[in-house]
């Protein structure tokens, strides 16, 4: 039987458990989620045999070890170069725990004079004394059984240390229910795969490195991930298939005005999608179709076109953009090809003027095409008549803020655009309920873009190329890194870039970033245009909205530290007309396997779909697709790349429970729906269920 009030359980907030606050809580939803279930679907990533020793001796140096250090004084430290040492004592064996970079006043805290700690790492010896550097961890004394012996090591976030979360899971641990199987006994006797609570037991506490163990174990809990995942696209399909929504007549003539305005032909590509996205939207039933297309295929004009029979039905358009760059960009280039004084458009923003007459525009109808960013699906916000709903670069945005802007309207079609190609395997897995239509050609007369790696110290080579761009009259990009996923780090790095050069190049540079105000970047922008500015430092916010075709330059600082999707994102800069453009790359000699392998692959490819499976293999399913946000990852476990086989077998037992349901028990009906939830990571999924 179901016991559904310990299952109810495993849905509460960690802020439950004993030595759990508020803050711990927050720290526990960045890296899990908000539910107590989510901290136990976060498995280990690897695990360490760390033996506990009351002598130390030199048997034991290079060895991971666990031991009670009594601290008996911090060393001087005379300058902030030299490493933090505090002198502690085993037994009667002196060692000394060394910090690079140690803040005085936080040691101090954690390992105050006089108190024992157990301390956990690798042991050293240097100049003829033991040492541990830089501590795994550093434990009071009744935390020692989380600490030695088959532990677990799991992904951390600062403020969080590896013994209180080991401490956390066992809690968890201990109140799992046994909940009854929703996979057929036939494929868990084929895997060799265990009952659920016992797979879950078990990975977290191992009885001992078990390789092949450990796989199964894995692969059990992935294959659930997928079966929720498929069996919730398969209900989401049918759920969008009873709802009805505007029938939008294509209007020829509107369509027409706009095509004869344009500088180019649509390529054989463009039409053929078009005429997808035309078709859906003269259905009863709401499109949802994603839209791919590579950098600089002509994406945003396929939109563009088939919003027209939308605004001029008097309905409205929402299309969301990731920055307020690209949201200028599309309202700018709306505004130069739509002429029909009836066709209101307005730019949203978060920091845009004049709002509240924007919002009023929207509410009473008089506003047909909003672009803007986040700010357009705030609950303030009101729409009239809200049926076409398109969402740029859509990997940038959660499920949830991607919902809020379709509740606005009444069953609006939804067409997704993203410019990060996405493989086969992937589309299949995140957009199993959509159509996929594909932009293959590009624009005529583009040229390849010659792409180079550059090392730092031929930085004065490259102030020679810009000033050629300079003296002939062309226009180049200079991107600083992201360091550590902080905008402040990356923020200085530009500042400091565009100081440098300001010196050499004066009122032809300028420089763009997230903390301006979108009235400071419109400047920037059009001044880059109209080549008062040449050179534009930039942080990585203009890796997609900037169209300047006299851009023939981009210069990409710590190539090796970007994705390679990103890389070839930033390099679709450059390239957008018929002249030669090139790409630099430019690395720091002490490169990693993975930035050597990149910058290759970079080079070498410009075939954007070849590259996204590349940088699949290197990054993972998560990160390339931006699934990775806080508290709210797609996958905890399943990786569909590599887990490609149990992905396929899933999708199988999804379409039987489908197409079985109505034949089950309902004991069995809420085995299967307890299952969903338990691998629901998504709260804006809550409500789907099998029935």
């Amino acid at each position: 039987m179901l016991d559904k009030a310990s299952i109810k359980n495993l849905y509460e907030s960690p802020q439950n458990l004993k030595g759990v606050g508020p803050k711990t809580t927050k720290l526990f939803e960045k890296i899990c989620g908000k539910r107590l279930i989510d901290l136990i679907l976060t498995i280990p990533k690897k695990y360490k045999k760390k033996k506990y020793i009351e002598e130390i001796s030199e048997s034991h140096i290079k060895k991971e070890i666990v031991i009670k250090a009594f601290v008996i004084k911090h060393l001087p430290q005379f300058n902030t170069k030299m490493p933090y040492r505090i002198l502690c004592k085993c037994n009667n064996q002196e060692i000394e725990l060394v910090f690079f970079r140690g803040y005085k006043k936080y040691l101090n805290q954690i390992l105050p004079i006089g108190q024992t700690r157990i301390i956990s790492g690798k042991l050293e010896k240097f100049s003829n004394k033991y040492q541990i550097v830089h501590p795994e961890s550093i434990s009071f004394i009744e935390d020692l059984p989380y600490v030695h012996g088959l532990v677990a090591v799991y992904s951390l976030t600062r403020g969080l240390n590896i013994t209180f979360y080991r401490k956390t899971i066992k809690q968890v641990l201990q109140n799992i229910p046994k909940i009854p199987e929703w996979i057929e006994n036939e494929i868990l006797e084929n895997h060799k795969w265990k009952a659920w609570k016992d797979s879950i037991l078990a990975i977290h506490r191992p009885k001992n490195i078990n390789k092949n163990e450990i796989v199964k174990l894995r692969e059990r809990l992935a294959f659930d991930e997928a079966l929720a995942h498929q069996i919730r696209l398969l209900v989401l399909k049918e759920k969008i298939k009873e709802k009805e929504s505007n029938k939008i007549k294509i209007n020829h003539i509107g369509k027409q005005r706009i095509v004869e305005k344009l500088r180019f032909s649509l390529t054989d590509s463009q039409k053929k999608v078009l005429s997808e996205i035309e078709k859906d939207l003269e259905k009863k039933h709401p499109m949802q179709r994603l839209l791919q297309g590579d950098v600089g295929s002509g994406k945003t004009i396929v939109a563009l076109i088939s919003i027209i029979s939308v605004a001029k039905k008097n309905y409205q358009t929402a299309l969301m953009a990731p920055t307020e760059i690209l949201a200028l960009q599309h309202f700018n280039y709306f505004k130069n090809l739509i002429d029909d004084k009836n066709i209101k458009i307005v730019l949203l923003t978060s920091k845009i003027k004049e709002k509240e007459k924007i919002l009023n525009q929207i509410e009473n109808g008089k506003a047909h095409i909003i672009i803007g960013t986040h700010a357009i699906f705030q609950s303030k916000i009101k729409y009239k008549n809200l049926a076409y709903v398109i969402i740029d670069e859509q990997h940038r945005f959660g499920v949830n803020q991607k919902f809020e802007l379709v509740s606005k309207g009444k069953n609006p079609h939804i067409l997704t655009m993203t410019a990060t190609p996405i493989p086969r395997t992937l589309a299949l897995t995140m957009y199993g309920n959509m159509s996929i239509s594909k932009i293959t050609e590009s624009p005529k007369n583009r040229k390849k873009i010659e792409t180079i790696s550059v090392s730092k110290k031929e930085i004065p080579k490259i102030i020679s190329r810009l000033k050629d761009i300079v003296e002939n009259n062309y226009n180049a990009f200079w991107i600083c890194p992201l360091i550590e996923e902080s905008e402040k780090l990356n923020l200085i790095a530009a500042e400091k870039r565009f100081n440098l050069l300001k010196k050499i190049f004066g009122d032809k540079i300028g420089l763009i970033h997230g903390k301006m105000d979108i009235e400071k970047k419109k400047v920037i922008i059009e001044d880059f245009k109209k080549k008062k500015i040449q050179i534009l430092v930039s942080t990585t916010i203009i890796e997609v909205g900037i169209d300047v075709p006299s851009a023939k330059l981009i210069i990409i600082e710590e190539s090796d530290r970007f994705g390679l999707s990103q890389l070839h994102q930033l390099r679709g800069r450059v390239g957008r007309s018929n002249v030669q453009s090139m790409c630099i790359l430019l690395y720091n000699d002490n490169l990693t396997d993975i930035g050597k392998e990149r910058i290759k692959v970079i080079k070498k490819h410009n075939d954007g779909f070849y590259i996204a499976e590349e940088d699949l293999k290197i990054r993972g399913f998560g990160e390339i697709l931006g699934t990775r946000q806080t508290g709210y990852q797609l996958f905890k476990i399943l990786d569909p790349f590599y887990d490609s086989k149990i992905f396929e077998l899933a999708s199988k037992e999804a379409e039987k429970i489908i197409k079985k349901r109505n034949k089950f028990s309902k004991e069995k009906k809420n085995i299967i729906n307890n299952y969903l939830k338990i691998y629901n990571n998504h709260s804006s999924l809550k409500y789907i269920s099998i029935t």
